[in-house]
């Protein structure tokens, strides 16, 4: 079974998420801010993590950079949306760590699985 990393400050998108990917078979675990999502990456074999951009105390972009240089081969899927500045735009940064897709919130679940599932056939 594949592990999945979903990292929002937004317990509501964490749990639609975590039960749109359970439904499909998936092991998911969840952190609210980006240190806890580098603890658990260290702790666990995620397979693909889905980061929100905007997090308390690391921002994604961070995050994404530090589990790059501890594994090369990690996939990330970039979400946000609703912040003061364009999403659009800072997802566009998080094409430089060669993200798997990027969307912006609200999120359509359906591409959302499938782009998780085409990600982790590779």
């Amino acid at each position: 079974m594949k592990t999945i990393l979903v990292v929002d400050d937004a317990p509501m998108i964490r749990e639609l998420l975590k039960s749109v990917l359970e439904a499909e078979g998936f092991a998911v675990i969840e952190a609210a801010d980006g240190e806890e999502a580098i603890r658990l990456c260290r702790d666990k074999d995620v397979d693909l993590s889905i980061i929100d951009i905007f997090l308390p105390k690391k921002g994604g972009l961070q995050v994404m950079g530090e589990l790059i240089k501890s594994d090369k081969q990690h996939k990330f899927i970039a979400i946000s949306g609703g912040e003061a500045f364009n999403p659009e735009a800072i997802v566009e940064l998080a094409k430089v760590f060669d993200v798997v897709e990027t969307f912006t919130k609200p999120i359509d679940t359906r591409k959302l699985v499938e782009t998780v599932k085409a990600a982790l056939e590779d």
